[in-house]
């Protein structure tokens, strides 16, 4: 047999060895096909980010191109396709339908963001970086509908802490300074015309020295007693009389309000009694709101625009009886076209809508592997605290086996001032699937903190790290203990980020609870995590200050060091894996690096993968893929769920990028 070929029928013959499951609850049990690590890791096929020109005539997404992704670019009127260099996914129109913008990350991990643009009437064009500046971080703070020439951006070149305002010329490249950040400014404010009118100011700098000087323990009275209020504008009507805004002013969840500046009311427009609404899809034509997103379980989306209902009916109707979601991602400067975005857990549609004539186009469909038979079945659920606040979340369990005491994951979202992602398409979502696919049951609560549910559920974790938030967590577990789910000896903890922090905290605090736990780029030093923030974060650490402490007063501290993992660690008693970027800036390397040398030299049971050039998400799908081959196999070997020996893109990740095991 020649080499090649025996090589070959040897991968072949690794890439169908499953290692199998040895919990009693998954020994003979008919789970579905176990699915490649990979295939959760890196989605080569898949086509995405379309976007209409304002004029209708050209349509850009990307696609697939010789095992890599590109940039297509497609005349509408002759159909001609061009394909570019990718741009990352989240590219934007100029007003004059000839040039896409595109904020993208260096391979760093650093963060450090970067403006590019592509002429696209020039078919051999590449991207050109409008802000080639080494470890400087900007952003598109708006694009002009009356001048395409010009955009308006922001970066901090001048000073790492502070964002200033700038303005450049697409055709030159030139760029000009519009104003300097006094100091003090998160944002800056201009008109639709680009005018600038000033800077919006930190929370901090809005607090007298002597707030500032406060521990947090003493002004938690008051944070709890008057929650901050939200007032985002969107948007005005024709003759700029109404301003249309997500606000939660007098009310405790964000509602989607018409306001009269002058006359000083608001009314709403859009509610749901039980989240706030996260988004509103506005129009460009008349300035009114057409679509609001909530999710108050699974994702909804409710068309306020009478004529827009309309002309989606044939589309929503030919969708069938079945579960989905809906996204309006690009419409043309008429709005006579736009893309409609369908998908459920398992199927993603592209729709092009021709408005007129109420007629619809199948762009793109990308399914899963098994789309005839979902991976993982799906559930929303509440679950009560022990102190009565209603938690929601969801429950994902594997097919082909009885929810009965089986291997559980309790998954925690990062943030923490965020809530668990988009159950049909979120990594927290493809994680989720990964482990159902294992055999385990994998539940996800939003603890109180997360937002998405009303002001005071959020301000219900003042002070609270390490403490009621982390029960939240352990109410979760119980709930799912007394119902007979989870099996009480076989429940990890695993997480993210803040998810990764309660891993830890529960690893070390608890350390009876779980049977093992993962953290993954989690803070392990509070004081520490806060201290070495990137320098343009520093401008505004309220939320940091008011909810977890302020390191630079010795109250605070000496609370920030109770209720750190680190301090704990000795009581460390389980398993327990630990992932980082080393590129990390938001929870820098050494905080994982100081957790493992207190473990290993106390010869407590830990397990570490620092991969080098990773930060703090696994963007790139060699970290990704590196980080769930680890999970698999050490779930594996503490809750005996299945895990694949091998996955045939190893060793092509192995070959990109060295990763330390």
């Amino acid at each position: 047999m020649y080499p090649a070929l025996a090589a070959l029928v040897v991968l072949t013959a690794l890439a169908g060895c499953t290692a199998p499951a040895d919990h009693p609850a998954l020994k003979g049990a008919q789970l579905p096909p176990l699915i490649q690590a990979h295939r959760f890791a890196y989605h080569p096929d898949g086509q995405r980010g379309y976007q209409l020109s304002p004029d209708g005539r050209k349509l850009a997404w990307i696609g697939r191109s010789y095992l890599r992704s590109a940039l297509f670019v497609r005349n509408n009127d002759s159909g001609e396709v061009r394909r570019y260099k990718v741009l990352s996914g989240n590219f934007q129109w100029t007003s004059d339908s000839r040039r896409l913008l595109s904020t993208g990350s260096d391979t760093s991990g650093a963060e450090n963001t970067h403006i590019f643009m592509l002429d696209t009437d020039d078919p051999a064009a590449n991207a050109v970086d409008l802000t080639p500046y080494p470890g400087v971080r900007a952003a598109i703070h708006q694009i002009l509908a009356t001048d395409p020439g010009q955009l308006l951006v922001y970066h901090n070149r001048r000073d790492r802490k502070l964002f200033d305002l700038y303005r450049i010329d697409l055709n030159t490249r030139q760029e000009t300074l519009v104003a300097k950040n006094p100091g003090d400014g998160v944002a800056p404010i201009t008109t639709r015309d680009g005018r600038f009118k000033g800077w919006q100011p930190s929370r901090e700098a809005q607090r007298t020295a002597e707030e500032r000087s406060k521990p947090r323990v003493e002004r938690q009275p008051e944070l709890l007693k008057k929650p901050d209020e939200t007032f985002n504008a969107l948007g005005t009507n024709a003759d700029s009389t109404i301003v249309w805004a997500l606000s939660n002013r007098g009310r405790d969840r964000i509602a989607l309000v018409a306001a009269h500046p002058k006359l000083r009311w608001e009314r709403v427009v859009f509610e749901d009694p039980r989240v706030d609404v996260g988004k509103v899809t506005m129009s460009r034509v008349s300035g009114a709101p057409l679509i609001a997103y909530t999710q108050p379980g699974l994702p909804q989306a409710s068309i306020l625009d009478p004529a827009l209902r309309e002309d989606l009916d044939p589309l929503l109707k030919a969708q069938g009886s079945d579960a989905f979601a809906l996204e309006m991602v690009s419409t043309d400067a008429a709005e006579k076209r736009m893309i409609i975005w369908i998908y459920t857990g398992t199927t993603r549609r592209y729709y092009l809508l021709d408005r007129p004539r109420r007629a619809y186009t199948l762009l793109a469909e990308d399914a899963a592997e098994d789309a005839a038979q979902p991976p993982a079945e799906l559930q929303p659920v509440t679950i009560a605290s022990r102190d009565g606040l209603q938690l929601h979340g969801y429950l994902t369990l594997p097919r082909g086996v009885t929810a009965k005491r089986l291997p559980m994951v309790l998954l925690v979202h990062g943030g923490p001032w965020m809530r668990t992602g988009n159950p049909y398409r979120s990594e927290d979502a493809d994680n989720a699937r990964f482990l159902a696919n294992r055999g385990y049951a994998v539940l996800q609560v939003d603890f109180r903190g997360s937002t998405g549910y009303g002001r005071h559920f959020l301000a219900a974790a003042i002070g609270e790290f390490a403490g009621k938030m982390q029960e939240d967590l352990l109410d979760a577990v119980r709930w799912a203990v007394n119902r007979g789910i989870a099996d009480p000896a076989r429940v990890a903890i695993m997480g993210w980020s803040y998810g990764g922090y309660a891993a830890l905290t529960g690893m070390t605090m608890t350390p009876q609870e779980f049977a093992c736990g993962i953290s993954l780029g989690g803070p392990t030093d509070l004081a520490s995590l806060i201290e070495s923030f990137p320098p343009y974060w520093t401008l505004d650490l309220s939320m940091w200050h008011d909810y977890v402490g302020n390191p630079a007063i010795a109250m605070d501290r000496e609370d920030m060091t109770r209720k750190s993992p680190l301090t704990h660690a000795l009581k460390l008693q389980r398993p327990l894996l630990i992932v980082h970027g080393a590129k990390d800036v938001r929870v820098r390397i050494d905080q994982s690096d100081r957790m493992v040398d207190a473990l290993r030299r106390a010869g407590k049971p830990v397990e570490y993968l620092p991969i080098p050039d990773m930060g703090h998400g696994a963007s790139w799908w060699v970290h990704r893929l590196a980080f769930l081959r680890k999970t698999e196999d050490f779930l594996h070997r503490c809750l005996g769920g299945r895990a694949s020996r091998y996955d045939p893109y190893d060793s092509v990740a192995w070959g990109w990028q060295k990763i330390s095991r």
